[in-house]
């Protein structure tokens, strides 16, 4: 959906990073100057502090009620809403739940 609305999408196995740790992920993000959507925000919050020299980290926090969860349209949503504001992505964790509306 993301490539539908114009933003450049890489999955991780089109990387060749298929099995391979969040760090390394992090690390390709940094070095091809790619924004990180994840729905593993713990430890990518924890990348972020630690290393926080990037271009943004959105984070989907998934609720113990499934049906409180985002869904494809929801983060697309959330994502334009924090294009249109214009917040700063570079160095930035956001998480996403917060721009649905």
């Amino acid at each position: 959906m993301l490539v539908d609305v114009g933003y450049k999408v890489q999955i991780p196995a089109r990387a060749g990073l298929t099995g391979y740790d969040d760090l390394a992920h992090f690390r390709y993000a940094q070095e091809h100057g790619f924004t990180i959507v994840t729905k593993d925000a713990d430890d990518f919050e924890c990348l972020h502090q630690k290393h926080p020299h990037h271009n943004g980290v959105l984070a989907v926090c998934e609720e113990t009620d499934r049906s409180k969860n985002m869904s494809y349209a929801d983060i697309v949503r959330a994502i334009e809403n924090i294009v249109q504001a214009g917040v700063p992505l570079e160095g930035r964790f956001y998480v996403l739940n917060h721009w649905r509306w």
